[in-house]
């Protein structure tokens, strides 16, 4: 892996650079199968996640997106003492240095948070007492996996959509 990371000439590392635009979802809690830093290429979680608002009612899972990409997530000035979370880990160098690699590209970094919630009026509210972080399906959630058991996720998926579509008006118009 950390081979592929590196900008040698790797098939890899090159296709990804090939690309004008690069973008990263990632869960904030209750992905148990790909960790809020793996999926943001980051080297903590975002801070205050559970505080933040979404970016927009039309995405109300979606509470950070840098818009721009970005080369360090989350942004130093954020970090407030905040341990990067690989300190410690047997694969401590490699990690960094897959991190490191993979961060000179640039990625815009989309963040959402999929809790447990019930519906208050108008609005869902997160469950109390730290129930909220119960749930076990972000994973699923937000690309929406299943229909039926993981439709919380449907704004996610037209955020991205959103995104293509905002990418293919940079695009040259086709001549016929």
């Amino acid at each position: 892996l950390l081979e592929m990371t590196t900008d040698n000439g790797h098939p890899f590392y090159s296709g990804l650079a090939a690309f004008k635009h690069r973008v990263c979802y990632g869960n904030t809690v209750n992905d148990f199968l790909v960790r809020y830093q793996t999926a943001m290429i980051s080297r903590c979680n975002l801070p205050d996640w559970a505080e933040r608002k979404p970016v927009s009612p039309d995405y109300p899972h979606i509470v950070d997106d840098s818009v721009e990409p970005t080369f360090e997530w989350p942004p130093q000035e954020s970090m407030d003492g905040r341990i990067e979370y690989f300190i410690g880990d047997s694969r401590e160098h490699v990690i960094r240095e897959m991190y490191e690699n993979l961060t000179k590209l640039g990625w815009r970094r989309v963040s959402a948070r999929f809790e447990r919630t019930v519906k208050v009026g108008e609005d869902r509210k997160a469950l109390p007492f730290g129930l909220a972080g119960l749930g076990f399906d972000a994973h699923n959630t937000l690309p929406v996996v299943r229909p039926m058991l993981n439709a919380d996720g449907k704004d996610s998926v037209s955020h991205l959509c959103d995104i293509f579509v905002e990418h293919a008006r940079e695009l040259p118009a086709w001549d016929d």
